[in-house]
C-alpha cells in the first residue's frame, strides 16, 4: 500500500479513536504516526539494496518493485523473494505489545502498527498475494532462501 493511503487511513482511524473513545490527543497522535511510520522499514530495505539514502530513489525502487510484483501470477510470487521488512511481522508487533505492559506509550504505538498491518493484509488478500509476505520476518527470511 502506498504511503499516502496509509497516512489517510491512519488519520481516519486515529480520529475515530479520538472522537469515539475520547482518548487524549497525544495518544491519537501516536496511533496516527505509528500507523504509517512503520513503513520506515521499506526505506531501510531500499537503502540497503540500492546503496543510497535518497528517499526519491528508494521510493522509485519500491514503485518499480511493486509494479513487477503485481504483474506476477500467484505461483510466480510464491517462487520469488520478498523484501525483508523488519517492522511488518508478528515479531515486531509482539514486541510492541509486550512493551505496552511496561510502558503505556507503546499501547498506542501497538494500535497504530496493528492497524497498519491490518490494512496491509486487506491489500495482500485483494491482490491474491501469498499470506506469508506480511506474517513473519523470520518466515520471509527462511522462505527466501534458494529463491531468485
Amino acid at each position: 500500500m502506498l504511503p499516502k493511503t496509509h497516512i489517510i487511513l491512519g488519520f481516519l482511524f486515529a480520529a475515530a479513536m479520538f472522537f469515539v473513545f475520547h482518548i487524549p490527543l497525544i495518544s491519537a497522535s501516536l496511533i496516527f504516526f505509528s500507523s504509517f511510520l512503520i513503513d520506515f522499514d521499506h526505506y531501510i530495505y531500499g537503502a540497503y539494496k540500492k546503496k543510497t539514502l535518497s528517499f526519491k530513489k528508494i521510493y522509485s525502487f519500491f514503485i518499480e518493485h511493486r509494479t513487477k510484483w503485481r504483474s506476477l501470477s500467484y505461483e510466480q510470487k510464491k517462487k520469488s523473494k520478498y523484501p525483508i521488512l523488519l517492522f511488518h511481522g508478528v515479531e515486531f508487533i509482539l514486541l510492541i505489545f509486550l512493551l505496552s505492559f511496561k510502558f503505556n506509550i507503546f499501547y498506542f504505538i501497538f494500535l497504530g502498527s496493528l492497524f497498519h498491518i491490518f490494512v496491509d493484509y486487506i491489500e495482500v488478500l485483494s491482490e491474491k498475494d501469498p499470506l506469508y509476505v506480511k506474517a513473519s520476518v523470520l518466515y520471509v527470511y527462511f522462505n527466501n532462501k534458494n529463491k531468485k
